[in-house]
């Protein structure tokens, strides 16, 4: 998770630290030191001395990355600070082309939805999880038997969007949670067409358009490059009576990034805590399909089409 999981931003002042000329460095290594879920296995005395070394020698930037590369998480990254800049004609042009969802091809006479790992604006996600919503709606509108949603090839980015446009899929009540570095749970649940961490909701809330006909199966594909939100939102339906995952283990991002805005303009995410689904079992790694595949949308279609038929 760009952000993944729930976002927030704070705006963290300079502390007394060991390198009194590089504050983004400092405040790093204290983030990294008081709220990185894998900080208990850093050496920090080792660490701290080192990115001070590398801070003069090679810049404040090079330190930064060698701090986050320390935690061993694979999923916590930097941006510098990046010069104002008017956007251009093609980047303009750029971000109206991307989507969420892309309805594809049936299989076996079973819709097939694939979404895509994202990022924006509010009103963008607005728009993209309406977008999404339509399309689960259309494609359960002759028949509720069941759809494949495909993850395989999801990078990540913000998850509610993603959640919003999926939330006629996924029943009341609580989804999964994020555990940080000290055991704690946060929860995750669905109220109506709001999604909340710990009570507070969060943005992206679904439209109030339903689907006539609810799934009653769901497949869900992922694979190699399903990452960070892309695993998370397959997560969060892990564990659903109705839901069968399919395809290959995916990148092993499955962790929650928190995000903060450092001193010289640029932002650090930080994995904060792992994830586990809403039987509790615990993520944080590579997620696992329950039935491997190497050509998993037709898998998935047929298992659909092969239990609607026998029931």
């Amino acid at each position: 998770m760009q952000r993944k999981l729930p976002f927030f931003v704070l705006m963290l002042f300079p502390v007394v630290g060991t390198c009194q000329d590089h504050r983004s460095l400092d405040t790093v290594i204290r983030l990294a030191h008081e709220r990185a879920y894998r900080s208990e296995f850093v050496q920090w005395e080792e660490v701290t001395s080192k990115a001070d070394s590398i801070a003069i020698s090679k810049g404040e930037d090079a330190a930064i990355r060698f701090v986050l590369a320390a935690l061993g998480d694979r999923h916590s990254s930097y941006r510098p600070p990046q010069p104002p800049a008017a956007p251009t004609a093609t980047e303009t042009a750029g971000s109206a082309r991307t989507r969420l969802s892309q309805q594809r091809e049936a299989v076996e006479g079973v819709p097939v939805i694939e979404v895509a790992g994202w990022s924006g604006s509010l009103p963008e996600g607005t728009a993209a999880a309406a977008t999404l919503r339509s399309q689960v709606i259309d494609s359960l509108a002759s028949s509720g038997c069941g759809v494949v949603l495909d993850f395989s090839s999801n990078h990540g980015g913000n998850m509610w969007p993603m959640l919003a446009g999926l939330e006629p899929l996924l029943t009341e009540g609580v989804l999964g949670y994020f555990q940080d570095a000290h055991g704690t749970n946060k929860t995750i649940e669905k109220r109506g067409g709001t999604f909340l961490v710990n009570g507070s909701a969060q943005p992206f809330v679904g439209t109030e358009l339903r689907p006539k006909n609810a799934a009653a199966h769901i497949a869900v594909v992922v694979g190699p490059k399903s990452a960070s939100s892309g695993e998370i939102v397959p997560i969060m339906l892990h564990g659903q009576s109705n839901v069968v995952l399919f395809g290959r283990p995916t990148s092993g991002h499955s962790t929650s990034n928190s995000t903060f805005r450092l001193p010289n303009g640029g932002f650090v995410n930080i994995t904060t805590a792992t994830t586990l689904d809403r039987n509790k079992v615990v993520f944080g790694g590579a997620v696992i399909p329950d039935h491997l595949s190497d050509q998993p949308i037709v898998d998935a279609a047929r298992w659909i089409a092969s239990e609607c038929h026998r029931k």
